[in-house]
């Protein structure tokens, strides 16, 4: 990408900027030129024309190159790299959005990003709701369990749906609205001791081994504890609810999961339990605060 900005005697190109953040996370020339497929010289050049354009040292060097010991990079290339990452970022979204309009012709495509907790009436209920519309296309995206934020921040999706718990706030870079209530359960291999309650309590599960989660560890281990007590996690941390419920079926351990999960699937060889005194997460639509789109804000005022 060969995207300008600068004044006076100089520009700064946004390929320089990537650059420089992969410089700055992989600590050596040699590296990040590998990653970013450009010859070392390439990269050295870039580099030092922007040195040139701010009129100082922007990374710490040593006789290997980028200094191992201490910042890779010095004040100036720190406030350099605060808004580097993010130009970046702003365009790739742009660009995948564009890319979205582009092969939706004439009618305005949408991605919703939907997981697997997402409850399929809600889904359903999106798509029927814009079914009807001759200019605006929804798109259904799978999206992997923890990469919800990542996935909006790239354009990868254009609104993705998020389970918040009970007093977690929205970050303050989306805006969100409140689709449905979802209630958490435990879910045991077949033949566990408590596979056949008809509801159990949080502290029912402090003895038990959990399944440790990859993503909003809090919400799903339930750690810390309404007793105190640190639940006894066995990992590897499962990504997917489909690993999830591999271990359990193991009997290695339980784990905690959505009322949605449990609904969609359901099993011999292993039970879910509602739990009584565990309050449901709020599942919201989210978009990025910055998206101004009108389309985007009638999708989610129609929650």
């Amino acid at each position: 990408m060969g995207e300008r900005t600068g004044r006076g005697g100089g520009e700064l190109d946004v390929r320089s900027l990537r650059y420089l953040v992969a410089v700055a996370r992989e600590r050596s020339f040699t590296t990040a030129a590998a990653l970013l497929q450009v010859s070392q010289p390439a990269l050295s050049q870039a580099i030092a024309r922007m040195e040139a354009l701010v009129g100082g040292r922007l990374v710490v060097r040593d006789a290997r190159g980028v200094a191992r010991e201490g910042p890779a990079l010095t004040p100036a290339g720190q406030a350099l790299l605060a808004d580097a990452a993010h130009v970046g970022e702003v365009l790739d979204r742009a660009l995948a959005r564009a890319r979205r309009a582009a092969a939706a012709g004439e009618r305005e495509r949408l991605t919703v990003g939907i997981g697997t907790s997402t409850p399929r009436r809600v889904s359903t209920r999106l798509v029927e709701a814009t079914r009807e519309s001759p200019l605006l296309d929804v798109v259904l995206r799978h999206v992997p369990w923890g990469r919800e934020l990542q996935d909006l921040r790239d354009g990868s999706v254009d609104v993705v749906f998020l389970h918040l718990a009970p007093g977690q706030g929205v970050d303050p870079r989306l805006r969100t609205a409140h689709v449905s209530d979802v209630e958490r359960v435990a879910v045991f291999a077949g033949g566990h001791r408590l596979a056949g309650a008809g509801s159990l309590s949080v502290a029912e599960l402090d003895d038990e081994p959990i399944v440790d989660a990859g993503s909003d560890r809090d919400v799903w281990l339930v750690d810390p504890r309404p007793s105190g007590v640190s639940p006894v996690v066995v990992g590897p941390p499962a990504t997917t609810v489909e690993e999830m419920l591999a271990v359990v079926a193991t009997g290695r351990a339980m784990a905690i999961t959505s009322a949605t999960v449990a609904a969609a699937h359901r099993s011999d060889d292993i039970a879910f339990v509602p739990l009584r005194d565990l309050a449901p997460l709020a599942l919201h639509l989210a978009a990025l605060a910055d998206d101004g789109r009108p389309v985007v804000a009638d999708l989610l005022a129609s929650f």
